[in-house]
């Protein structure tokens, strides 16, 4: 049997290549923070960001019309090259767990975006804390980063849209395989490119409405306004729409559909609306329904528990935390945005209370 070695004692020509397959900047202040020889193996202004990157405008160009009127066609040259001027990016958050390494029973939900010089720490919801004293939940402002554990929970990606014109709204975007990227459109088009792409293309019949789009158990799936999931079949040259699941839920147009991984489980999560949301930027929710998919069989049962789980609905991406593992959240319950605040429903009661949270503000910026 061989004899064991010390990480210091790693040769540099391993070193090496390990810290280059590193592709965020928290692994590489972790990985230089072990000793001095890996400290010295890679230096962090070496790391480049991979995010953002230049992605295709997901919205179609202005309609082109005969028009008699000279202004009119002035008008519209005008709004054809302001379409061209227009900047997207796509970039990417990673969401934690982050555990201080002496008690790691619980810890906090953080959120991490790499920019050019700095990383910055997001709370998902809370925008600040009057004083430490408010809450026990608090990061310290100052910390070192190895005195914590940090477990990465999932990525969620975004399109930043820089233009001068009206442009239709993105209600989630989902990245696979570092290379295909989905777009669901608020009017329920599904679109999809590939990095590199000029364009993107429109997925499935002109007639379909999809709400929601996930990767789970490596594959891709997406939802209709119907409760009908698809499986996205992801061929060498062309992507075909296979219908995968039998539909759940309510198809009523006041409805809108989530889908949601927990503890290795697919679910849809029904939010009901007072009014119709399609082509609207604001409705206000008036409840929730939880559909678990039957692993027995093609159909799904309504849950009336979540047992001590939380359901985060965000705009950029779904997940479930246990709340033995985190602090701030509730059992059975379901976390939501409103109109720019966070609100929480519970299943118990079928209530809706406000969390006093915002979602997606800096309360903790510093560069690690």
């Amino acid at each position: 049997m061989s004899e064991s070695v010390e990480c210091s004692e790693l040769p540099s020509e391993l070193l090496l290549p390990i810290g280059k397959g590193l592709d965020t900047r928290i692994e590489i202040l972790r990985f230089r923070g072990v000793c001095k020889s890996w400290r010295s193996a890679i230096s962090s202004s070496d790391f480049i960001p991979r995010f953002p990157l230049n992605f295709p405008n997901p919205s179609p160009p202005p309609l082109r019309r005969r028009r008699r009127r000279r202004r009119l066609a002035l008008f519209h040259g005008e709004a054809d090259h302001l379409y061209q001027q227009t900047i997207c990016l796509l970039h990417e958050t990673i969401l934690y767990r982050l555990t201080p390494s002496a008690s790691s029973d619980k810890g906090w939900l953080i959120k991490i975006e790499d920019c050019k010089c700095e990383m910055h720490l997001l709370d998902p919801h809370r925008e600040r804390y009057e004083s430490e004293s408010d809450s026990p939940n608090i990061l310290p402002s100052n910390f070192v980063l190895l005195d914590y554990d940090t477990v990465e929970l999932t990525r969620a990606h975004t399109l930043e849209l820089q233009s001068l014109i009206r442009i239709g709204r993105v209600n989630k975007v989902v990245m696979f395989n570092d290379c295909h990227v989905f777009v669901v459109y608020g009017d329920g088009k599904l679109g999809h490119a590939k990095c590199g792409d000029e364009s993107l293309n429109c997925l499935g019949e002109m007639d379909l409405e999809f709400d929601d789009v996930i990767v789970y158990e490596g594959q891709v799936y997406v939802v209709d306004r119907f409760g009908i999931c698809w499986w996205i079949k992801i061929n060498d040259s062309t992507l075909d729409l296979v219908k995968f699941w039998n539909p759940c839920g309510s198809d009523s147009l006041k409805t809108q559909k989530h889908l949601v991984e927990s503890d290795g489980t697919i679910y849809i999560v029904d939010r009901y609306l007072d009014r119709e949301w399609r082509g609207r930027y604001y409705a206000c929710v008036v409840g929730f329904k939880v559909y678990k998919k039957n692993e027995w069989g093609g159909e799904w049962v309504l849950e009336d528990s979540l047992g001590d789980r939380a359901f985060i609905l965000r705009s950029d991406c779904s997940l479930s935390v246990s709340t033995r593992e985190f602090f701030g959240y509730e059992g059975n319950c379901i976390y939501f945005t409103q109109q720019n605040r966070i609100h929480v429903f519970k299943l118990e009661n079928n209530s809706i209370t406000n969390a006093d949270l915002n979602e997606d503000k800096v309360y903790n910026q510093t560069t690690l």
